[in-house]
């Protein structure tokens, strides 16, 4: 009886069609626009002339804005090149229509490419690719939090900084109120 019910069973096929996450173009957009929300914050906090600076797209000189784009470690290319020049005083509109076209798909091929949101495959838990924390019995935010894919790089780090100061996201003590990494982040 039970050598029958094998024939129902197929953990290969059907394992990976269960586990396959599809394709979904707004989470593979958020970094891009998450990108022209900081470029557009950035630029109407600068003052005067502002050169390069650290994990900024953008910098002006002369009065002319450079812009390169990094998603996923990769320059995405715009209009055909990987630095983008324009007038300072056209930068905010240029955000504006930037922002409407990733929205819209515009970019959804070139993110795709650079592999931004590209549906993978749900592996068995096994230990591998995984931040695995030893001290703390292999546990890490990044493992654990449910909203993990839809945080900042910069909330990812402020979250990775508290877990190493042995503090849950909402500053609480790990050691005192538990371990609770889906707890809100505090700002």
């Amino acid at each position: 009886m039970k050598d029958t019910l094998a024939g129902f069973i197929d953990n290969v096929g059907l394992a990976d069609a269960f586990n396959v996450q599809h394709d979904d173009p707004h989470k593979a957009r958020k970094p891009l626009l998450d990108g022209i929300k900081r470029m557009r914050d950035q630029f109407v906090t600068r003052t005067g002339d502002t050169s390069k600076a650290t994990s900024r797209w953008w910098q002006i000189k002369n009065g002319v804005l450079a812009m390169t784009v990094k998603i996923g470690g990769e320059t995405l290319e715009i209009n055909g090149a990987t630095i983008n020049h324009l007038p300072v005083d056209r930068f905010e509109e240029f955000l504006e229509k930037f922002e409407q076209a990733v929205e819209s798909g515009a970019f959804d091929d070139e993110l795709k490419a650079k592999g931004i949101g590209r549906a993978r495959t749900q592996r068995a838990s096994d230990g591998k690719g995984r931040i695995i924390d030893k001290r703390a019995g292999g546990r890490h935010p990044s493992n654990d939090r449910q909203d993990w894919d839809d945080l900042t790089w910069g909330q990812r780090q402020q979250i990775g900084a508290y877990y190493r100061a042995g503090k849950n996201p909402d500053g609480t003590v790990i050691a005192t109120v538990g371990y609770r990494p889906d707890a809100p982040l505090v700002d």
